[in-house]
């Protein structure tokens, strides 16, 4: 196993910038939050009845998914360039390329532990929760009828 001293220097190795995974970041947000805001203005300007024409033809695009896809644009480039949503995002990034990430082997173990003390918690409330529906539904009301 990998000291924590070791796995840094081999993320220092892979010569992966901050500010490269802060792009991809927002790259990926950009993508996500343009598919959202096109649903979302497309179910608005169907409410509103306003016009939706198409206005590229081969790919059905329509004035709800172009100002879907230009607020997005517009966001995400606007947060990329603020200063301190900036400062912020490069100060995650490099405490992200700090961390040290558990082996695949640690990862199973670990899970399977998670997986076992699931299981043994929902069996105790199982046996819990039919004592106490016994002892409410059936044994009380049993002993309450002979007094």
């Amino acid at each position: 196993m990998a000291t924590a001293s070791e796995a840094s220097q081999q993320a220092n190795r892979s010569a992966m910038d901050p500010k490269r995974l802060v792009v991809i970041f927002y790259l990926l947000a950009g993508i996500v939050l343009a598919l959202f805001l096109e649903r979302l203005l497309g179910l608005l300007w169907a409410r509103l009845s306003w016009s939706d024409p198409v206005l590229i033809e081969g790919l059905d695009w329509k004035v709800s998914t172009l100002v879907g896809y230009a607020l997005a644009v517009g966001l995400a480039v606007g947060a990329y360039f603020h200063p301190r949503t900036h400062a912020l995002s490069i100060d995650v990034a490099s405490e992200l390329m700090k961390v040290t990430w558990p082996t695949w082997p640690e990862t199973k173990a670990s899970t399977m532990a998670v997986v076992v003390a699931s299981l043994v918690a929902a069996v105790i409330l199982f046996c819990i929760d039919t004592a106490a529906y016994n002892l409410m539904v059936e044994w009380l009301p049993a002993v309450w009828g002979k007094l």
